[in-house]
């Protein structure tokens, strides 16, 4: 597959606002602290409290966050605490970083359009790989499911990975979740490996560790790690956004590709001129994303639809 042939017919030209014109010059890098050696945990865990921190992890004050215990998995939960539709979300970060309140800046919005979000504070390797953070998503779809009210799925980045991971074991057991939407996902940690060894992978070794640790033992070829190689058929409608000319963008359009061939409702955007999960900013394009976003994740969620 040739990405750059592929990606022009899911092109989603626009002209750049000043906002992120003025935020293009003025960025910094993704991880603005050094990484301390990932065999130590207590590095670890004051080097994820201080890269948060610099991150953010604010509430908005328009759409305040409650912490919530579902399925025995800490989570932040925003929006109507009952009778809504409800989204679960996860956070990116390699999935060694983040955090559900660094997640604010995208949960709040999507909440802000009537949704109750409820974004999962999952395990985190080093200390706990592969598969502690999934089962985390897992439980909290599952015991979400088992109510009433309709249940989607949602995630940037890492997070991406969990919640379409999540969205096809949940769909294997008879549990289907409504919709699902992500936002500059990785897929395949395969693929992504083989592209840092061969040099052409954006992200440097730095993010290649982060994503190490996660995989730990496992293979990275293995469905629930790389859902890009799970069987996708009886999927609900899917939405992708993501970033022209991010690397990650190949992967977006082979999961179109994979998808629409099992039957799936699936949907993708390339955003000209933005970058891998802009969605965190406060930017229009930001705004303009996740109001799309938020209206494809509450269209299936009536009580007819849904799980």
């Amino acid at each position: 597959m040739s990405p750059d042939r592929e990606a022009a017919p899911f092109l989603r030209r626009h002209r750049l606002s000043p906002e992120a014109i003025s935020y293009q010059a003025r960025r910094k890098p993704s991880v603005p602290i050094q990484m301390p050696d990932l065999s130590d945990d207590a590095a670890v865990a004051r080097w994820r409290a201080e890269t948060n921190a610099l991150w953010g992890e604010h509430d908005d004050p328009a759409v305040p966050h409650r912490r919530e215990v579902i399925g025995g998995i800490a989570c932040r939960a925003a929006g109507p605490p009952s009778g809504a539709p409800i989204v679960v979300y996860a956070h990116g970060g390699g999935y060694v970083l983040g955090s559900a309140a660094v997640a604010i800046p995208i949960t709040a919005r999507l909440a802000a359009s009537g949704l109750r979000v409820v974004s999962v504070d999952y395990r985190q390797p080093p200390e706990r790989p592969f598969p502690a953070a999934l089962d985390d998503v897992v439980a909290v779809c599952l015991s979400l499911a088992a109510g009433d009210t309709p249940v989607a799925l949602a995630g940037d980045s890492a997070g991406g990975a969990l919640a379409l991971s999540a969205a096809v074991m949940a769909t294997a057991q008879g549990v289907r979740p409504a919709a699902v939407a992500l936002f500059s996902p990785l897929l395949d940690h395969l693929q992504a490996r083989r592209l840092d060894d061969a040099g052409s992978h954006t992200g440097d070794r730095q993010e290649q560790e982060l994503l190490s640790a996660y995989v730990g033992a496992a293979d990275p070829a293995d469905s629930r790690l790389s859902p890009l190689r799970a069987e996708l058929g009886g999927l609900p409608p899917v939405l992708v956004q993501a970033a022209a000319d991010e690397p990650l963008a190949a992967q977006a359009v082979e999961l179109h590709r994979r998808a629409a061939h099992a039957g799936v409702d699936v949907t993708l955007e390339l955003w000209e001129h933005m970058w891998h999960t802009w969605h965190y900013h406060d930017l229009p394009e930001a705004d303009q994303a996740l109001a799309e976003a938020a209206a494809f994740l509450a269209a299936p969620l009536s009580p007819a639809d849904g799980w």
